[in-house]
């Protein structure tokens, strides 16, 4: 597929052709966030997308399973603390990995400027669709970001990520992508959430050198769950020399 989302001229029926075209039936999920509500693109038969993918691995071809496309448990945790903390006097956004971008996509409803970025183009199409649906594309910039070998050459007030350290390999590339995107404005921060039972053990051990960290496990309770999913939920904050 042609990198459409990338395309700010791109239309909201243009993107959501192109996602109909390549995974089928799309609708708009709304997901609540304590009193914000969002609404997020899905695939409405993502069984049935799956089985294309299988077909295909079958003639000996590399799948990657849309891993984007969920809305994991952390997201909704961050999400949440995203309403109610207190950023910084014209704070600027990334969100790494975004998927979706749902909680890029909540700090942009607070008035705050954000770049959406995934390595994936679906992702992005996705991105792009979730801001205009919600009228915030104003506030949103989608970039195609590799954090394990790109430099954007601007940094961040806040660096937002879900799930992003499930791969060992990546680990500390992406630490050393924060502490070059990171500003080092007072009260700049990573925020990071995902579930427990991810250690991210490389990233910490890099990380805990020049920053200090806080981590806070906070139960999750879905509809596919009992609340005992616990999801961590990371502030890597002022660098210790400072």
């Amino acid at each position: 597929m042609n990198n459409i989302a990338l395309n700010p001229e791109s239309s909201f029926d243009e993107l959501l052709a192109a996602a109909r075209n390549k995974f089928g039936a799309i609708k708009f999920e709304t997901v609540k966030l304590g009193v914000k509500t969002i609404e997020v693109a899905q695939v409405v038969d993502m069984p049935a997308y799956l089985d294309r993918l299988i077909d295909k691995a079958r003639g000996g071809k590399k799948i990657d399973l849309p891993l984007w496309a969920k809305i994991w448990p952390s997201c909704m945790v961050l999400g949440v603390y995203l309403l109610k903390f207190s950023p910084v006097e014209n704070a600027t956004f990334l969100e790494v990995g975004a998927g979706g971008g749902l909680c890029g996509l909540v700090a942009a409803s607070r008035g705050y400027n954000v770049v959406l970025s995934d390595i994936d183009d679906d992702a992005l199409l996705f991105c792009r669709l979730n801001a205009l649906r919600n009228n915030l594309d104003d506030k949103i910039t989608v970039k195609k970001v590799d954090f394990c070998n790109d430099d954007l050459g601007e940094k961040f007030n806040y660096i937002i990520g879900c799930e992003v350290l499930y791969q060992e390999s990546i680990q500390i590339p992406f630490y050393h992508f924060v502490d070059k995107h990171i500003s080092r404005d007072a009260g700049s921060e990573a925020l990071l959430a995902m579930d427990k039972k991810r250690a991210g053990r490389l990233f910490f051990e890099e990380a805990k050198k020049e920053y200090r960290l806080m981590r806070q496990e906070v139960p999750f309770a879905g509809d596919d769950n009992d609340g005992k999913t616990l999801i961590s939920l990371i502030k890597m904050g002022a660098r210790k020399n400072d």
